[in-house]
């Protein structure tokens, strides 16, 4: 009978722990619109955008692969449209956070991520060196206030960049509180799995292999530089299931279950300023692309079905939980 009420009491106290874990700490897949649920902090003079509303299949872009029933909508971030930049000598950058959240502890942050650049007037896509002023990068970190803008130059907590065509000496990139110039291959503090930041390394053209293709309504609309397919080692115009984890000080960041960075924490020199998460789009030069309306349309970062997730080693903790409540119960009886 004991054996019986203790088996019970430990499947009673595990369902429950199972629920709690299962529970995002935040979840937003921008199907309706949150505007108003986020922070945008843009460095520019209205160079900069952000839309938590829109509908990327105008441009061909299919549904996220985490999107419920094919939904196109999602949050979409663009840096230095007009090229009038911010303050003389500042790279244009804006960064969105979900107002007033804070996480503790131990997280995983996922969600699906699409970088769009503007291609070549000679090659498209398929272009080393991409179209006018084509390289930008997606922004995606944690541990910020939530309140200042982080882009290419200027970060309060960590963050991890890519752009998306290829064309930078740093594709991948590492940017911190202490580090908002971005960090290099040799840091105490931080470590890129691939030895290496640039594209042409490979083992990101194993993980981002060539042949993607530019949307067919980008095709149509843009038919001077949208066209072709990208090179190896470029994420862009491919839907990417991204996760950073943190686990004490140690933040990981993977994308396609792939590893790029891990970061130590512990001693940074300059503390990160909070504990919200944060997307971003940044220029990597202080030059508008060209075509003007073209580079507008299509250079942009896409961010979909986010979720902010207990890490793993918490359900450990929690079952070693419910084996000692049912323990507990036993004896009592």
């Amino acid at each position: 009978m004991k054996v019986h009420l203790f088996l019970l009491s430990l499947v009673a106290a595990l369902a429950l722990c199972s629920r709690s874990f299962a529970a995002p700490l935040y979840s937003q897949d921008f199907d309706s619109d949150d505007t108003a649920n986020w922070t945008v902090n843009d460095n520019g003079n209205g160079t900069n955008a952000a839309n938590f509303f829109y509908d990327y299949s105008t441009l061909g872009i299919p549904s996220a692969p985490h999107s419920s029933g094919g939904t196109t909508r999602g949050l979409k971030l663009q840096a230095n449209i007009s090229g009038s930049g911010p303050a003389s000598g500042v790279l244009p950058g804006i960064s969105v956070s979900p107002t007033g959240q804070s996480f503790t502890g131990n997280y995983k942050l996922e969600f699906d991520w699409w970088h769009n650049w503007i291609g070549s007037t000679s090659t498209g896509i398929g272009s080393a060196s991409g179209g006018s002023g084509s390289t930008q990068v997606s922004e995606f970190g944690i541990l910020s206030s939530g309140t200042s803008s982080n882009y290419v130059g200027a970060s309060d907590g960590l963050f991890y960049a890519a752009d998306g065509d290829g064309a930078s000496s740093a594709d991948y990139r590492v940017y911190s509180s202490e580090k908002p110039g971005s960090y290099q291959l040799a840091d105490a503090h931080n470590t890129y799995a691939a030895g290496d930041r640039n594209s042409s390394n490979a083992y990101y053209q194993t993980l981002f292999p060539a042949g993607n293709s530019v949307p067919a309504a980008q095709n149509s609309a843009f038919p001077t530089t949208q066209f072709g397919t990208s090179l190896a080692g470029a994420a862009g115009f491919k839907w990417h299931d991204v996760v950073i984890e943190k686990t004490g000080n140690i933040v990981t960041w993977t994308v396609d279950g792939t590893l790029l960075a891990t970061t130590d924490t512990t001693n940074f020199t300059v503390p990160t300023s909070g504990n919200n998460i944060l997307f971003g789009h940044g220029d990597t030069s202080l030059g508008a692309g060209t075509p003007a309306a073209t580079f507008a349309a299509v250079d942009f970062t896409l961010i979909d079905n986010v979720r902010v997730v207990p890490e793993p080693g918490t359900l450990a903790l929690c079952l070693l939980g419910g084996i000692g409540i049912g323990a507990m119960r036993r004896r009592r009886s």
